[in-house]
């Protein structure tokens, strides 16, 4: 980040805006009326904040920046789908998705600019790790997109909750501090009052983030990426996850389940010719099977030719062996074929433009 630039407003914690507005010399209660402009009301200037002083919004509006992200590109899948391309202060740029559901939206939003997993079969991992997205530009994210699902509904989502999955950009438990904090703007009554319920972080098996998301006030889901079972396939696909031994992994997992008491979703990618056989399947449910989990298959969304997913016969026959084996499965179809919605294929897309 610039450091020349200033501060984002929504850095600042919500149980830290009374005191900030007392340290500026204004009542207390100005912060809470400040923090419903910021996240009830979604204010988009800092003149639209009429009931603070004119005087406050100006040393305010001097001292921190209210936005953090600008629109660079916009598209809508056949599906619904809806992917977004923000453009950061310093230049950098990031990906949301809204997801339509059956009966609410999804929101999957990123944590980094970029990742340092290095996933071989994932355009975010290409570029590597820029930086760590601050929580003012993650919570941002979340209020762009209810925006712009305010301004275009979809059919049977208009008054429903929206759902929040941390699975885009980036590695959220590498960034803990700044999830931490954004979950908390999220969760609190003066931010968004979600139930933590709606939350959900996707990890490739951070195991110190996994430790520390024990101990989140919080209790949010949990899903992690699993891949592959043989330690060596795993550590190809994914060279720094893979390192952990798979099954401390699970083992912290189980653990999460057991203390939040609700249970872990294991994300499977499925890659044609890779690591959806039968023997991988096998594997895969001896592993999970008996635990407090759910499994996801997702096909792969193709970012180029060395990597696709497998035909729907393949789909089903790898869910089956699970299923026999008494392993609940559900096959994920990803949205967005059609507009480069898998995570950072949008994002890459630009960035050959402009190279």
């Amino acid at each position: 980040m610039d450091h020349n630039l200033p501060p984002l407003i929504r850095d600042v914690p919500v149980a830290g805006l009374r005191g900030l507005l007392e340290g500026l010399g204004a009542a207390p209660y100005r912060g809470d009326q400040l923090a419903g402009w910021l996240y009830a009301r979604d204010a988009a200037a800092w003149d639209e904040m009429t009931d603070l002083p004119a005087d406050l919004r100006e040393i305010l509006a001097a001292r921190w920046d209210l936005d953090g992200l600008t629109v660079r590109d916009r598209q809508v899948s056949q599906d619904g789908t809806r992917k977004h391309l923000f453009s950061l202060r310093d230049g950098h740029a990031i990906e949301s998705v809204t997801i339509p559901m059956e009966q609410h939206l999804t929101f999957c939003i990123s944590s980094q600019v970029g990742c340092a997993m290095a996933c071989s079969f994932c355009a975010t991992a290409r570029g590597g790790l820029v930086r760590n997205l601050g929580a003012g530009e993650i919570v941002e994210q979340v209020l762009r997109l209810r925006r712009d699902a305010a301004l275009e509904t979809v059919p049977g989502c208009a008054d429903r909750a929206f759902n929040l999955v941390f699975m885009g950009m980036g590695e959220p438990l590498d960034n803990f501090d700044a999830l931490a904090q954004a979950i908390d703007t999220f969760t609190s009554p003066a931010g968004l009052g979600m139930s933590p319920r709606r939350i959900t972080v996707s990890t490739s098996g951070h195991p110190a983030g996994m430790r520390r998301l024990l101990d989140l006030p919080q209790g949010v889901g949990l899903t992690v990426s699993v891949n592959g079972t043989d330690p060596a396939l795993r550590r190809r696909l994914m060279p720094v996850p893979g390192r952990t031994p798979l099954p401390e992994v699970l083992d912290l997992a189980q653990e999460y389940a057991r203390r939040r008491q609700r249970r872990v979703t294991i994300a499977y990618v499925l890659i044609d010719a890779v690591n959806d056989g039968d023997p991988e399947a096998a594997a895969l449910a001896k592993l999970v099977r008996g635990r407090p989990f759910k499994v996801n298959l997702i096909p792969m969304n193709r970012i180029d030719e060395r990597f696709g997913p497998p035909d729907a016969a393949r789909l089903l026959g790898f869910q089956d062996v699970l299923r026999r084996a008494g392993v609940e499965a559900y096959i994920r179809i990803s949205g967005g074929d059609d507009i480069a919605a898998a995570c950072g294929q949008l994002r890459e897309k630009h960035a050959g433009k402009d190279r």
